[in-house]
């Protein structure tokens, strides 16, 4: 199951990673872990394909920036600028489909080139600029395979074919986006839109929430029949559930009522994260669902800072892999100056 996997950041801050374990309905602790040296900026995309295999992008002054986790140590690899052209270029998203191949797709914020597209592509040795069409700012990516690969910028839709990228003509644009595979694709949009393509054509949907228009920042497929979309009403936080026929408002727990959810994760209806704040500097809250609709809370380290959330990233390969549905289940955020890598493991309820 391939998912586009999210991410939170630090507005103003020089960014790190912090990792959080997840053992069923219980958080198991957190651990420090150095970044690699020089590896100071803003982070604000990850992919992880394994739990030693994953991708956080962003932008370091006027330069993109990845780093690769190895399972052991974080790591700074090298990211071009698109020749014949000044700073600042900056990543926003990054997905992969196997270890040599992988995208990771942003824009310039400045210079000689400003508001183009910015599309570079990691062949397992190193990135390489590669042209695209120039739509602005590329807010999500997803990467199927070498030959099917998707970037959504704020009204535009392009498609890599193994040759080229191009436009597609009919595709709904989204900021955020999650996959249960090439055929299921769903994106939030314009707030309250939520958008769906079946591998055939796309689909807008209009919800509505308790209390006015809903703000979603995060959407979560699991298959065509059970997706969640997270953001806020007001002040207040809305989650809603897709059924295959229909949309529901899903009750949260009432610590949640005065704040927005900023992201959502999920392995399965028992293994569901949504992130909030408390309102008060350097106090986020983790919810947690074991099974559907029954939600606990999480509160991680006090040392975390104030954060806008635009993704948070979840470790999935060794939980599809594993016949025990034992693993490791990571969730990872952004704060500064350390970067943290969840530590344990547990086994999960049935499903």
């Amino acid at each position: 199951m391939t998912r586009a996997l999210r991410w939170c950041t630090l507005a103003g801050l020089t960014a790190g990673l912090l990792g959080l374990a997840v053992q069923a309905s219980a958080a198991t602790g957190w651990t420090v872990v150095t970044p690699p040296a020089g590896a100071a900026g803003t982070l604000t995309g990850s992919f992880a394909l394994s739990d030693t295999d994953a991708w956080v992008v962003g932008y370091h002054g006027a330069d993109p920036v990845a780093l690769n986790w190895n399972g052991t140590a974080w790591s700074t690899v090298p990211t071009p600028a698109p020749s014949g052209s000044t700073p600042n270029w900056a990543f926003e998203s990054v997905a992969a489909s196997s270890t040599s191949d992988a995208w990771a797709v942003g824009v310039q914020s400045s210079g000689t080139k400003i508001h183009n597209s910015l599309f570079e592509h990691w062949n397992g040795a190193a990135w390489s600029v590669v042209t695209g069409p120039n739509q602005g700012v590329l807010n999500a990516a997803l990467d199927f395979s070498p030959t099917n690969a998707w970037a959504f910028a704020d009204f535009s839709v392009v498609h890599w074919n193994g040759t080229a990228w191009s436009v597609v003509s009919g595709a709904l644009p989204a900021l955020r986006v999650s996959t249960d595979g090439p055929n299921d694709i769903w994106g939030v949009y314009r707030n309250d839109q939520v958008t769906h393509y079946n591998g055939t054509s796309w689909t807008s949907t209009t919800l509505s929430a308790p209390g006015g228009t809903p703000v979603f920042q995060g959407v979560e497929a699991l298959s065509p029949t059970d997706v969640w979309v997270a953001g806020s009403v007001g002040s207040g936080p809305v989650l809603e559930h897709f059924n295959g026929t229909s949309w529901q408002v899903v009750t949260l727990p009432s610590s949640f009522s005065a704040y927005g959810l900023n992201a959502i994760t999920a392995k399965s209806d028992s293994d569901l994260w949504v992130f909030s704040n408390t309102g008060s500097p350097g106090v986020p809250l983790l919810g947690v669902a074991g099974y559907r609709s029954r939600f606990s809370l999480r509160q991680p380290p006090a040392r975390l800072l104030a954060m806008i959330c635009r993704n948070i990233a979840l470790s999935a390969g060794a939980l599809m892999a594993s016949p025990s549905r034992t693993a490791t289940v990571r969730a990872v955020l952004l704060s500064w100056p350390a970067v943290m890598i969840p530590s344990g493991s547990g086994t999960m309820p049935p499903s």
